[in-house]
């Protein structure tokens, strides 16, 4: 599997899937998926364009997808390791199915079960058709081809930020926030993710945990972008089995300055 069959599945996304978000029954809920969550018809359609295009590649993989569920495709003959595949077919569903533009498509590929097993990372959001993909060793590129990197100065800027139980959550940050420029909440964790690795901000945090398929792409690319990938209280999160359950916090930071700023702020929230 190629980078430029990842965004080739982007491709015929971005042909399909924006227009859900006019349809009569976008909020109409169809079940409930492998993860946990409501399956949309939005998450329906773009998680069958992705399993479709990953089956007819032909080779041998496990699929671990938030509507899907994990489930192995394809015949191992031992001639090459059987891939896992993390997706993301929508993250952000709650924005598109209420008209909001900010959501987006992830996919990760990893020779064995943990995060830092992942070796490719493609995300695309379905509204502007932006994209960034990543190989580890490699870097990180944008939808015109070119590198991008994470800031390197330690200021923080701009913050993003994610909160599933905002009167618990954003009180343990606001320490953080008063440190920040500007704070905003994109409501999709992979583009937050992407952001940081493209310098765009200085750093992503929530405190709510989240499941491997929404970050797994975006953790490959903030490493090799040059950022930071922590959970909120600074350990590794490398050992996370790529699995359908919620794991981690998350703080990714543009570089170990602001890392570390940013860990004293959420670890020591009184202090002035």
């Amino acid at each position: 599997m190629k980078i430029d069959d990842l965004r080739s599945i982007g491709r015929e996304l971005l042909a399909v899937v924006p227009r859900y978000r006019f349809a009569a029954d976008v909020r109409t809920g169809l079940r409930t998926g492998a993860a946990g969550d409501t399956t949309f018809p939005l998450d329906e359609a773009a998680e069958k364009i992705i399993i479709s295009r990953i089956k007819s590649l032909g080779e041998p993989v496990s699929i671990v997808s938030e509507e899907f569920g994990i489930e192995d495709f394809g015949i191992d003959n031992g001639d090459s390791p059987r891939l896992r595949i993390i997706i993301d077919p929508i993250d952000g569903s709650k924005n598109a199915i209420n008209g909001l533009p900010i959501f987006c498509t992830s996919i990760a590929v990893a020779s064995g079960e943990t995060l830092d097993d992942v070796f490719m990372g493609y995300i695309v959001n379905l509204i502007s058709a932006d994209e960034f993909w990543a190989v580890k060793g490699e870097g990180v590129c944008c939808f015109n081809g070119n590198k991008i990197h994470t800031s390197q100065d330690g200021k923080i800027d701009m913050v993003l930020f994610e909160s599933q139980r905002p009167a618990e959550e954003l009180p343990r940050l606001n320490r953080l926030f008063s440190h920040a420029a500007r704070t905003r909440c994109l409501g999709a964790t992979a583009l937050n993710l992407a952001h940081v690795a493209a310098g765009s901000v200085s750093l992503f945090v929530t405190m709510s945990k989240s499941r491997s398929f929404d970050f797994a792409a975006g953790y490959l690319m903030v490493k090799e972008a040059g950022g930071v990938c922590t959970d909120a209280e600074g350990h590794d999160i490398g050992h996370i089995h790529t699995g359908l359950g919620k794991t981690n916090t998350i703080l990714a930071s543009a570089n170990t300055r602001v890392h570390d700023k940013a860990l004293n702020a959420i670890i020591n929230p009184m202090r002035p």
